[in-house]
């Protein structure tokens, strides 16, 4: 929250996942984009006993691709109407 609270005070626009929570039921799985059940942002945290080769799960770079296509996203619309 403060890092939203932060950006709004400079003027900027805080850009947010997104995505429905993950993995939070019997539903959801370590699979699933937003596995971690983040708000704000992407989150991939990883073992430190596994190599690159091994994390972070599939899962979270998806989550981090959805992200930056959001971002690029809104990024367009914020662009467009400028010029509108």
């Amino acid at each position: 929250m403060q890092i939203a609270l932060f950006a709004a005070r400079h003027g900027m626009n805080w850009i947010n996942l997104g995505l429905p929570p993950a993995n939070h039921s019997t539903a959801g799985s370590e699979a699933d984009p937003n596995r971690l059940c983040s708000w704000l942002g992407a989150r991939a945290p990883s073992n430190t006993d596994k190599g690159p080769d091994l994390a972070p799960p599939e899962a979270d770079f998806a989550t981090a691709r959805h992200l930056g296509r959001r971002v690029a996203t809104i990024t367009l619309q914020f662009a467009r109407g400028r010029a509108a």
